[in-house]
């Protein structure tokens, strides 16, 4: 396993650093600013449910796979504070990995030139994007390598690369779950470039391990409940025909103006010979198309396969358009590098701290806080835990992003999340609600507390009269409260 491993990444050097001293620059905005994308921040919520003693799913519960969440919590932890500059830190490193393996497997086809063009197609195709999407440490920053290194090892041909087939894909699911169709290019992969009757299950076996590691480390029927039964309505519902086939333009539009060059490039590659790049590139585009909201950061599934394609193609270019291509590559690498300098003009962020300061002063460490709405950055911000382990009132209300949303959506909510609120809360009471309805925050404008009625009577009796912070409804515990 060591010397596959090895193999992958590449014994000498010099690549490796240069590709270290490109990331580095490129990524540079993220080791001095912290929350990019508020994906960051809910699932920092999550890592301080586990952080202050919770376990996951129950005290920190999203709709994702749980390796992003353990993750962050061991990087705050290690910290001692939800500072996000370590996890951006790591998912350069990351990233470096993704560019050495793709860049390895593109010299086994296509010489040394492409291999330069393996890792510099695929840093700037991770990096070319909106600072929301380029610069974060997101769910698919963090799955993207263990992606590519699946896609590489499927091609290698031995029992040691099927078992880190198995492995690589596992873990990258169980970070995105969309990586899950990845098994159909792996199986393809390694029919072609093995023997499928013998390692076909040994690619099983190396997936069986972080699975079942999973299953000892988390409670299952909650893992297997948040992260994959109750998302039918998250996926489906409310989704309009006008506002998906707008948002389906401008995220392709945006991704090929910003991937041109390889998309250029890759286009000129025969089918029937890269059958399984092909097929992780279409399984890539399911992903992006997953609920049809076509985010950015979506794309970085579609990054590894399309850098490691037009990296062996590039061979057949004059080198003349080749350094025109060079060219276009680095000028949007540049423009994406100037932009995650100023993210705000893309998209700026709501400020947390005023209302993170009103938490502090009004809560211990250990004690939990209720955001009604979705503003997962109150709890990153405070480091204090969600009430009932929920990221965002998303759970209860049924709303979820890119959707026309209103009380319309409380039916589609799953089935167990307002009974696992209130059971939480009748054990132990938030010593903050910040309601965000209010201030029609994020869409919450149409969900008020009193569409339901139980903790509408619980913060009737158990709060003291609202205030106002940073045009947010905030209550305090009253100290003679029932619990």
């Amino acid at each position: 396993m060591a010397s596959t491993v090895r193999g992958l990444l590449g014994r000498r050097g010099a690549p490796a650093v240069v590709f270290a001293s490109a990331i580095a620059v490129l990524r540079l905005p993220s080791f001095v600013n912290e929350l990019f994308d508020p994906d960051e921040a809910a699932i920092s919520a999550q890592a301080i449910g586990l952080w202050r003693g919770g376990e996951l799913y129950v005290d920190g519960i999203d709709r994702k796979p749980p390796v992003a969440a353990f993750v962050y919590e061991w990087s705050h932890r290690l910290v001692g504070s939800t500072d996000l500059r370590p996890l951006h830190s790591l998912a350069a490193v990351l990233l470096l990995v993704a560019a050495v393996v793709i860049a390895r497997e593109a010299r086994r086809h296509g010489g040394r030139e492409a291999m330069w063009w393996g890792g510099a197609l695929m840093i700037g195709g991770a990096l070319a994007m909106v600072p929301v999407d380029a610069q974060a440490a997101n769910y698919s920053h963090l799955a993207m390598p263990f992606g590519a290194v699946a896609i590489v090892a499927a091609r290698r041909g031995t029992d040691r690369a099927a078992f880190l087939t198995g492995l690589a894909l596992a873990v990258a699911t169980l970070t995105r779950q969309t990586w899950a169709i990845g098994v159909i290019p792996a199986t393809v992969a390694i029919w072609r470039f093995g023997s499928w009757r013998r390692h076909l299950p040994i690619a099983f076996v190396g997936g069986l391990i972080p699975i079942g590691l999973v299953a000892l480390a988390v409670p299952w029927d909650d893992f297997t409940y948040w992260a994959f039964e109750s998302n039918g309505s998250f996926v489906l519902a409310g989704a309009e025909p006008g506002r998906v086939i707008g948002r389906a333009l401008v995220s392709v539009g945006i991704f090929a103006a910003f991937h041109l060059a390889a998309v250029f490039v890759a286009r000129r590659a025969p089918l029937r010979a890269n059958v399984d790049l092909w097929l992780w590139i279409a399984t890539g585009l399911v992903a992006v198309a997953a609920g049809y909201r076509f985010y950015g950061h979506y794309w970085l599934q579609v990054v590894p396969p399309l850098a490691l394609l037009a990296a062996i193609e590039m061979r057949t270019l004059a080198p003349r358009r080749q350094r025109q291509l060079g060219a276009l590559v680095g000028a949007t690498a540049l423009v994406a590098l100037v932009l995650a300098w100023t993210p705000a003009t893309v998209r700026e962020l709501p400020d947390p701290a005023p209302l993170a300061e009103f938490v502090v002063a009004n809560s211990g460490e250990d004690e939990t806080v209720l955001v009604w709405g979705n503003f997962p950055e109150v709890y990153w911000a405070s480091e204090r835990r969600p009430a009932g382990g929920f990221v965002s009132m998303d759970f209860v209300t049924g709303r979820s992003g890119a959707r026309d949303n209103g009380p319309h959506t409380i039916d589609d909510a799953p089935d167990r999340g307002y009974p696992h609120l209130l059971a939480a809360l009748d054990s132990d009471l938030p010593a903050v609600i910040v309601d965000t309805q209010p201030s029609a925050f994020r869409e919450y404008g149409d969900y008020p507390i009193a569409l339901f009625p139980e903790l509408a009577a619980i913060v009737a009796a158990e709060y003291d009269d609202p205030a106002e912070v940073d045009g947010f409804t905030v209550y305090v515990k009253t100290q003679t409260g029932g619990n």
